[in-house]
């Protein structure tokens, strides 16, 4: 670091019955080369006894407990408003599927520093089985189909991913906030619950002035999707169909907003057109659809326009 005090870091870590790569992440978390560093492991209410086995193995670990899963968003809100209360000057969100390099850390706390208008810093993402592929390298953002697309995803790494970048958006699988961003435009969407809601951060950074950008030395490596069980399909179509309606409903203004709403909802429409289809045939009925996509991404059209948020259609599930 070239300032004589090194900033203060919380790293928050969110745990969902996945305490095996939990651990693994924290292991390599204390190999950091950052001096300033408190990690927080909030368990979104687990059912797997993990509060209890990390106490065991670490001392040194904030502990908060959540009585029931509260999403990606409240479920870090929670460890960010604990670090705030104890002078965090910079907030560290860590995907518990991840590993992460020695020098991840200080390579974005460095830039964070020397740029002062900057406000999220985001890591470059390799996959975990994978380490020479790319999983994420800064991302763009495309309003009229409510999609975001990882930049260098599934690319061997090379040397144009090599440079500091602004980006529309940086991914919360590895997310440096500054504390100033936490207080002028506050945390996390809770209403989005899953997905979309690292994305809504960042739009409302870039509006308010902060730059967001994209630290390819941050590296990190990540197992992908674990977290959502069984089925990530369904999951990611129904979330990620209603939250981006939501974030561009809430983040726009007339004429902009009511022009993104319509061609993102005519775009949805047309990816769901043969399921539409075959909706009108009974026979659709009486047969099994929890594992159609289309379907789930209707459900999140319709929970958009009911104003159905949090957990949504999974309230039972999740």
């Amino acid at each position: 670091m070239n300032s004589k005090r090194i900033p203060k870091v919380f790293i928050i870590i969110l745990n969902w019955n996945r305490l095996g790569d939990t651990l693994e992440c924290i292991k390599s978390v204390r190999l950091l080369n950052y001096q300033n560093y408190k990690i927080i492991l909030v368990d979104n209410g687990s059912i797997e006894g993990s509060i209890d086995v990390i106490r065991e193995k670490y001392d040194d670990i904030v502990l908060i407990k959540n009585r029931e899963n509260l999403g990606y968003a409240e479920g870090n809100n929670v460890g960010i408003r604990y670090a705030l209360s104890k002078d965090a000057d910079y907030i560290w969100l860590l995907n518990n599927d991840t590993a992460v390099d020695q020098n991840a850390l200080v390579s974005l706390v460095d830039v964070g520093e020397k740029l002062s208008e900057c406000g999220i810093l985001g890591s470059k993402i390799y996959y975990f089985d994978q380490p020479e592929m790319i999983w994420f390298a800064g991302a763009t953002i495309n309003w009229r189909k409510a999609v975001s697309y990882h930049i260098g995803q599934n690319q061997k790494d090379e040397a144009k991913y090599n440079s500091i970048g602004e980006m529309e958006r940086v991914t919360g699988c590895s997310m440096l906030v500054k504390r100033d961003v936490c207080e002028r435009i506050g945390l996390m969407d809770e209403k989005l619950f899953l997905y979309v809601e690292e994305l809504d951060w960042c739009v409302r950074a870039k509006k308010a002035g902060y730059k967001v950008l994209y630290i390819p030395d941050s590296k990190v490596y990540h197992k992908i999707s674990l977290s959502t069980g069984v089925n990530y399909g369904v999951i990611f179509n129904y979330f990620n169909t209603r939250n981006f309606l939501y974030v561009i409903r809430k983040n726009m203004s007339f004429p902009k907003r009511e022009y993104y709403l319509i061609n993102a909802l005519f775009y949805r429409l047309s990816e769901c057109r043969k399921t539409l289809r075959d909706m009108m045939n009974p026979k659709f009925w009486s047969e099994s659809n929890d594992r159609n996509v289309d379907m789930y991404k209707l459900r999140g059209v319709f929970d958009f326009f009911t104003g159905r948020m949090g957990k949504g259609y999974f309230k039972e599930q999740l």
